[in-house]
């Protein structure tokens, strides 16, 4: 027994409520609560811990309705929150309440003190509960407290809740009875209402309750007539929430007690209507048998008929009613009444598309021909809907053929409207039934308005019984191709080039490209250019907005000139191994045009209009960093073209001419400096006469035939090279003076004229040798820039120059620190004249020098030995100490941080960023140059030479082996690789084989035997999924066929379809 009570107890202590729910025997729970409390005395259990479903150990007993344990734990009840909240705040009494448990509730109120006024969190009261639970038990137990505590029944049956609901209020939301018979029994007033203004009554009509109803008027008699003329807050009666439910028999019951059967809504909606509304038949024929007026309208003005048909009723049943309760002309008045659109009921029939009200309307002598506010008339709503068969009611009628060519507001007939929403069926019916061809108000046909939707199936068919509305233009001047392009339909766009369309100019002289262009539309455009047969032509087209549709599509569609170049390249139908295997590339749509267009970078807009120039497709993709169609293969193979037509040997040219030049400047400069080996004769007398004779000594020497005519080969080429960059000046203007190559450039030139001049017009020894070693050292300097254009070596020299502008840029910034640095050591180093104890260290005598130095320093060469050990402790002997030793070695140890491992270790870090942003960008930069260069050379070159050697095709054969490369070629490729093709793409990847990317791609290049194969299965999956979509199509067809059917098995059973 101890270790049970032991057991209880940890159970108590952990969640008491399990105890009650693990004990089946009263005797064993009473026992276990009665001993666990007496063990711990004053200590006691915690009776306020909550479980899983936040409920304390008196709410667990009250929900299992133990008594016992009640009676127990009150005799504890000091212990005990009678008050706690549990779930939504819920007290053991509003548990009470819920499960009725009228015995737990009355122990509650007289052995704990619980107040039954206390609410839970949602404001709902133990009676509100009690009422709403039909808890009619527990109900009287509170009204039998109040009672005893001198409250009024009629005054606790009246208390409200969060929403306004009085105890009779939740009785009618729960449904029972008894609840609600004790409720009236008590005083409760059936006419309370709540916040909405709502009475009981309005419930208990709304859920169908006719026995409460009943009830409720049967008690309070005197109450009856005002409730039922008692409106809530969308001022509707008893009879309305009825009505709203279909509840026939309650409209029925508050009809014989004498509610209003005409009253209005907040909507002006008769009980009539509003069950209309909610599709209440039952209620909709109840009323009418009543007396209901049928000629009573909402705030719509839309009547019964109009909602009847709206919301799908028989009109049949409805007419039937009307006839026998009250009159046919009363009905007739109905059948043309229109409400605030305009609409007639006909018109609502026939946008439901139902088929039986429709023939009943028409039989009943409804006006097919009625218009609404916007001059629609039932078959105009019949075609926008796509209603086949109410349009062939409408067309058998017997004014069938006079509607069938009516307009509308803006002039659409019912066979522009189903053209523009793609009802194909109905457009069939109207042309069969031999609609005409009118405009609309802005000059369009249907194959216009068609275009415009983009359904195709409709295009082909007014195409195929009306073929010249193909090229017809509207008031503006478009065309179908106009009008599809500017909603974007890419679909339309295609059939239309399909059916030949003439590629016209509006009133504003702009094609469709143009507005494709214009709307940035990628799909309309890609349509055009992509068409099999009229691609051609549309990239042909001109006009004043984009005289050149190619450079237009490379500055605000480059997606789109993909798929133009894409469908440049096309490949020989056979297997890709064999010898007679081709690959055909057209340059047509790199080629010049005629006109050339300068555009604008944003908007791609044309703004001057100049003669053409070279390369201008390219050109465009340098200009707007088009990185993808640089090195589309048809790029790359029109500068391979222009490259092995002239360029090779230009460049080459170019390239030994320079390399004479170099050799020239360099030999020159060797042999002047042979004139300083004379002044390593030490005597005065020597030194003497080689100053009297010194202009004669080196003349001697530059006097040489060799130097002589180095000289003049040299000042030649600087004189012609002069010329060209005053040229390039003239026409490049700002942007000349912008690129630092050619400030380096004219520095060469001027440097070299110094350098080569006294061997014309006498001696100028000093200035002459240093601007020879300055000229030396731009000339190969320069050579490395020429070796940018060739792609094995050219990488590395692009990635050169990029790291040497971010070092450029990082010492400028970080310059502030080598400045900062350098005068503090010219402070605490240098000689100071006023001081007894001074540095004196050459290095840090004046600021420039100390400068140099502590830059000098920033790359390792900090001497410290030398510096600042030796003159710290042996000042006497080394000529030189550190006057400020403290300040001194802080110093110097601040700059060992910041400089040699801070800032030298984040030069290192961007050097490798760049270094990868370089490799990233390597392919555009190696091709833009290639076009600058190609550029250049096509603007220096006659026309009739670039006619001559320019291709506007070329057909390649991957598979003959047949073809022999010549020497030039071969050297080329083992030593710079030609720029575009495959051994270069090779040698890039070979740099970097540690990549997983690269490592692939340059697998690749190198399994040619790999590639056909893939290339071969890519061909076996295009046939398959060509397989797949044609079966896809068959299945999508029997589906529309069965959908079709059972639509019109629908139209048969139930009179209703479309």
């Amino acid at each position: 027994m101890l270790a049970f009570t032991n057991q209880c107890h940890e159970n108590l202590t952990k969640d008491l409520a399990r105890v009650v729910l693990l004990e089946s025997s009263k005797a064993l729970a009473v026992g276990c609560v009665s001993t666990g409390n007496k063990g711990q005395g004053a200590g006691g259990v915690d009776t306020g811990v909550l479980n899983d479903k936040k409920q304390a150990p008196i709410h667990l007993a009250t929900e299992l309705n133990k008594v016992s344990v009640l009676e127990v734990m009150a005799k504890h009840k000091s212990k005990i929150d009678i008050q706690q909240g549990g779930e939504h705040g819920r007290t053991s009494l509003h548990l009470a309440a819920i499960t009725d448990h009228e015995e737990c509730a009355r122990i509650l109120i007289t052995e704990f003190g619980a107040c039954p006024r206390k609410p839970c969190n949602n404001g709902y009261y133990p009676i509100h509960e009690a009422a709403k639970n039909a808890s009619s038990r527990t109900m009287e137990v509170f009204l039998q407290w109040g009672e005893s505590r001198g409250c009024p029944r009629e005054e606790m049956i009246s208390f409200y809740d969060s929403e306004g609901n009085v105890p009779l209020h939740s009785a009618v939301h729960g449904g029972d009875i008894k609840a609600v018979e004790l409720c009236l029994k008590s005083g409760a007033k059936i006419s309370t209402q709540q916040h909405d203004l709502s009475t009981p009554v309005h419930l208990a009509c709304a859920q169908g309750a006719i026995d409460i109803v009943k009830l409720m008027f049967g008690m309070q008699p005197a109450e009856k007539a005002s409730c039922l003329a008692s409106c809530d807050a969308q001022r509707m009666t008893p009879l309305h929430c009825a009505a709203m439910f279909d509840h026939p028999e309650i409209v029925e019951y508050l009809v014989q007690e004498g509610a209003d059967i005409n009253l209005l809504d907040k909507e002006k909606r008769p009980p009539l209507l509003l069950a209309a509304s909610r599709a209440g038949w039952r209620t909709v024929h109840t009323l009418i048998r009543l007396g209901a007026n049928i000629q009573l309208k909402d705030i719509n003005q839309r009547n019964v008929l109009h909602l009847i048909i709206m919301n799908g009723g028989r009109l049949e049943e409805f007419a039937d009613g009307v006839v026998k309760t009250q009159s046919k002309m009363s009905l007739l008045q109905l059948l043309n009444e229109k409400d605030n659109m305009g609409c007639s009921p006909l018109h609502y029939a026939s946008r439901e598309g139902h088929i039986r009200s429709l023939e009943n309307l028409i039989r009943l002598g409804a006006c097919i021909n009625l218009k609404n506010n916007n001059n629609e008339s039932p078959l105009h709503f019949a075609a926008r809907y796509g209603r086949y068969n109410t349009v062939r009611q409408l067309l058998d009628s017997e004014k069938g053929t006079f509607i069938i060519n009516e307009s509308d507001g803006e002039g659409l007939t019912p066979l522009h409207i189903s053209s523009q929403q793609g009802h194909t069926r109905v457009v069939q019916l109207l042309l069969n039934r031999g609609a005409l061809l009118h405009r609309d108000h802005n000059g369009r046909n249907p194959l216009h308005l068609a275009a415009m939707s983009g359904y195709t199936q409709t295009m082909e068919l007014l195409h195929s019984v009306h073929s010249h509305l193909l090229d017809q233009v509207d008031k503006d001047g478009n065309t179908g191709l106009h009008l599809a392009t500017m909603e974007n339909k890419p679909n339309a766009i295609d059939l239309l080039l399909s059916m030949d369309c003439k590629l016209l100019y509006n009133y504003l002289d702009m094609s469709a490209i143009d507005y494709a262009i214009y709307y940035k539309f990628p799909e309309a455009a890609l349509a055009m250019v992509t068409h099999e047969e009229r691609g051609k032509e549309v990239m042909a087209l001109k006009s004043n907005k984009h005289p050149c549709v190619t450079l237009a599509l490379i500055a605000s569609m480059p997606k789109v000139f993909e798929a133009v170049q894409d469908k440049c390249i096309t490949k020989a139908n056979c297997k890709k191994d064999s010898k007679s295997f081709y690959i055909k590339y057209s340059f047509t749509c790199l080629q010049s045009p005629s006109m050339y267009a300068q555009m604008d970078e944003k908007t791609g807009e044309a703004i001057v209009i100049s003669k053409p120039i070279p390369l201008p497709a390219l050109n465009a993709m340098v200009a707007h960093g088009r990185v993808e169609l640089l090195a589309h293969p048809l790029s790359q193979k029109y500068l391979q073209m222009k490259w092995n037509s002239y360029g090779k040997y230009f460049h080459l040219a170019n390239l030994l001419l320079y390399s004479v030049f170099l050799a020239l400047v360099t030999y020159f400069s060797a042999q002047l400096m042979e004139m300083e080996d004379v002044r390593e004769m030490n005597d005065v007398m020597v030194q003497e006469m080689l100053r009297r004779n010194h202009s004669h000594v080196v003349k001697s020497k530059l006097s040489t035939p060799m130097m002589y005519m180095s000289a003049v080969f040299v000042l030649t080429y600087i004189v012609v090279n002069t010329l060209r960059e005053v040229l390039q000046l003239y026409q490049q203007k700002w942007h000349y003076l912008l690129d630092p190559t050619n400030l380096v450039t004219w520095i060469l030139h001027i440097c070299t004229i110094i350098m080569i001049a006294p061997i014309f017009v006498g001696n100028h020894e000093e200035l002459q040798l240093s601007c020879a070693s300055i000229t030396v050292f731009l000339s190969w300097f320069n050579l490395l820039l020429y070796l940018q254009r060739f792609d094995q070596v050219g990488i590395y020299v692009v990635m050169f120059l990029e790291i040497l502008q971010t070092l450029i840029k990082v010492l400028i910034v970080f310059s502030i620190l080598i400045i900062a640095f350098g005068l503090a050591f010219y402070i605490l180093l240098s000689k100071v004249e006023k001081l007894d104890t001074q540095g004196d260290h050459l290095s840090f005598r004046n600021v420039p020098m100390s400068l140099m130095r502590t830059f000098a320093m920033m790359l390792g060469e900090i001497d410290f030995l030398g510096t600042y050990v030796q003159p710290y402790y042996e000042p006497e002997e080394n000529d030189k100490s550190i006057p400020f030793p403290i300040p001194a070695f802080f110093i110097l140890g601040l700059f060992m941080v910041l400089m040699p491992i801070l800032l030298m270790n984040l030069l290192i870090g961007l050097a490798v960023g760049d270094i990868e942003s370089v490799r990233r960008n390597a392919q555009l930069k190696r091709l833009a140059m290639q076009v600058v260069l190609h550029t250049e050379l096509e603007r220096k070159l006659p026309q009739f030479l670039l006619e001559k050697v320019d291709k506007q095709e070329l057909i390649e054969y991957p598979n003959d082996t047949k073809c022999k490369l010549g020497f030039l070629d071969a050297v080329l490729r083992k030593w710079f690789c030609n720029p575009f093709t495959d051994d270069a793409r090779y040698a890039r990847h070979k740099r970097w084989p540690n990549t997983v990317g690269r490592a692939a791609r340059y697998a690749r290049v190198r399994t040619s035997g790999l590639e056909m194969m893939l290339d071969s299965g890519e061909d076996f999956v295009t046939e398959e999924l060509g397989k797949q979509k044609r079966r896809l199509k068959d299945i999508s067809s029997t589906l529309d066929t069965q959908h079709l059917l059972l639509r019109l098995i629908v139209q048969v059973h139930l009179g209703e379809g479309s």
